[in-house]
């Protein structure tokens, strides 16, 4: 097992890409984001990925993202960044930046727009594990690629040195799959979201990537902690939590990095902005948002303030 692998575990948040109102990455409040769920006990994050509005963010503001999430861990938990474009040079090129920027791995999703047989996501993933300074997981997001790696091709990315995945096709089935296919290996299977994280946890998931630790992360460091503890009732009962909440934060907006950082705006951690072509919450619907969730932010929850 590398040392990338052993630290890839537990609850690894998918960051907001907060920004201004000039649509520039905002580093002071990336480091304020980072630093939130950090102290709640996550065990590192992702920058730039699909909450972190990836598709949508300048190139030329990547490295404000990156420096801001690498210098707020300081190597206390792994960064991994995302990357993934149709242009294959270009993914090279933003690998390469990664690394050399600090980062500890990549989450890498395979090219989208033109349809891709699992021969050329082999040779996509070994030519780029070749070009890359750092470990490369495959990101699985059929939804947005229409790209669906099997269960059998994770075994060919293995052997050309991908070192785990994160699988957001949202199917339960496919994930056992992937369990089934990598048990006893050292190849990490992380889940995409947490709305069902106990049963990934129990089936052998090795943690969740996604976007709800922005606003809540306690919540989901509760149901990971639980089930280490082996407190299977405990963690049963902060997954209701949790589902509850997923529950209230869906409802204001169908863009939930819209809603995110709208409440996170009440807190003073980021500006309210998405980049365009997306819309922004206005005033109206941020209040409506942050008074849904309030009672499970970490800040106002009441198993945080004794009450």
């Amino acid at each position: 097992m590398t040392r990338f692998q052993e630290r890839l575990h537990g609850v690894i948040p998918a960051l907001l890409t907060p920004l201004t109102a000039d649509l520039a990455v905002d580093g002071p409040a990336m480091r304020r984001l980072a630093r939130r769920v950090l102290d709640a006990g996550c065990h590192g994050y992702v920058l730039l990925g699909t909450t972190g509005e990836f598709a949508a963010i300048n190139d030329d503001q990547r490295a404000v993202a990156i420096r801001a999430g690498v210098e707020e861990a300081a190597g206390e938990v792994p960064v991994i960044v995302a990357c993934g474009q149709p242009c294959v040079e270009r993914t090279h090129q933003q690998a390469v930046q990664a690394g050399d920027l600090g980062a500890d791995g990549l989450l890498v999703n395979p090219p989208f727009y033109f349809p891709m047989s699992n021969d050329e996501v082999v040779r996509y993933f070994e030519d780029l594990v070749a070009a890359s300074p750092v470990p490369v997981l495959l990101y699985n997001i059929p939804g947005m690629t229409k790209v669906s790696v099997d269960a059998a091709t994770l075994l060919r990315l293995r052997d050309v040195g991908v070192q785990g995945t994160k699988d957001s096709s949202g199917s339960p089935q496919n994930l056992l799959d992937y369990l089934d296919a990598m048990r006893g290996d050292d190849f990490r299977v992380i889940v995409g979201g947490d709305a069902t994280l106990l049963h990934a946890l129990n089936s052998g998931a090795s943690g969740t990537t996604g976007p709800a630790p922005n606003v809540a992360p306690q919540l989901v460091c509760a149901i990971y902690n639980a089930w280490c503890d082996g407190d299977l009732a405990g963690a049963a009962a902060a997954q209701n939590r949790q589902h509850a909440f997923l529950r209230e934060l869906s409802g204001a907006s169908p863009f939930m990095q819209a809603t995110a950082k709208g409440v996170l705006s009440r807190l003073g951690i980021m500006e309210p902005w998405v980049a365009p072509p997306k819309t922004s919450l206005d005033d109206a619907a941020i209040d409506a948002a942050f008074k849904a969730v309030r009672e499970f932010l970490p800040e106002f929850e009441p198993a945080a303030v004794g009450v």
